[in-house]
């Protein structure tokens, strides 16, 4: 009985994707996007670029890592504060 319903949900899913795939083909697309406006680029500008993209997300990744210990330790001195106050009561 479970063989049948996985092979239901496995053959539901193959059905799905496929249709994804043949009705946006999201692949073809970007292919067509890099052969259209990357690949004739020169190969200094093409450098530049990546060092750039790759100087955004680091940054990017930085920061995010800066809000997250700021929401962190904001989480903290919460739960200390309701920790002491349920302690004195």
């Amino acid at each position: 009985m479970w063989e049948v319903i996985k092979s239901f949900f496995i053959n539901q899913y193959d059905n799905f994707n496929g249709f994804l795939q043949d009705s946006v083909d999201i692949d073809g697309r970007l292919l067509s996007l890099y052969n259209e406006f990357i690949v004739p680029l020169p190969e200094i500008v093409k450098i530049l670029g990546t060092a750039f993209i790759a100087i955004l997300i680091v940054m990017g990744t930085i920061s995010f890592v800066k809000k997250l210990m700021k929401l962190f330790i904001v989480i903290a001195v919460i739960l200390v504060i309701v920790f002491v106050i349920t302690q004195l009561t």
